[in-house]
């Protein structure tokens, strides 16, 4: 059905979203059914998006910030600190997240062959920047960048744009 409506054989298609879960851009269940794509699932995950009235999960806390923010919609996204496990809540309103938090990303620099191996599991949120230090520390000192809730979003509506 899909082959037809995008005019490739059933092969093709097959082989393409195959391509797209090595480079980990989409997750397919066991029947192989694409159950995530771009970083937005509807199966559990860690970060739990409430987006235009539906409940969805997704790979990691940029996610949770960019895709709202490159949509300009509402949205609310829960997710935890991972350095002290506290839960943070995070509205997001026409796509801009609260000014002023004092909540701060991970944003993962470094080679990324798999997007949900390589860079979602570290790309979180925490409650403070000395939270995310400590983390950080913790994790052996990883690369990559901090960025506040703005800066997220600034980026997510970067990486997002072909959504709009």
């Amino acid at each position: 059905m899909l082959a037809t409506e995008v005019g490739l054989t059933e092969g093709q298609v097959e082989a393409e979203l195959g391509r797209l879960a090595a480079s980990g851009a989409i997750s397919r269940d066991d029947s192989g059914a694409v159950v995530a794509a771009g970083g937005l699932a509807v199966t559990p995950a860690r970060h739990r998006l409430l987006l235009g009235g539906h409940g969805y999960w997704t790979w990691c806390a940029f996610d949770g910030i960019g895709i709202p923010a490159a949509l300009e919609l509402d949205a609310v996204l829960d997710t935890r600190c991972p350095a002290c496990g506290a839960g943070l809540r995070i509205t997001i309103t026409a796509g801009n997240p609260p000014a002023g938090s004092p909540v701060v990303g991970w944003l993962p620099g470094g080679p990324c062959t798999n997007v949900q191996d390589d860079f979602c599991p570290e790309a979180n949120l925490f409650c403070t920047e000395a939270h995310r230090a400590t983390w950080r520390q913790t994790a052996g000192d990883p690369p990559g960048t901090a960025a506040t809730l703005y800066a997220l979003a600034e980026t997510g509506r970067q990486v997002w744009a072909d959504l709009t």
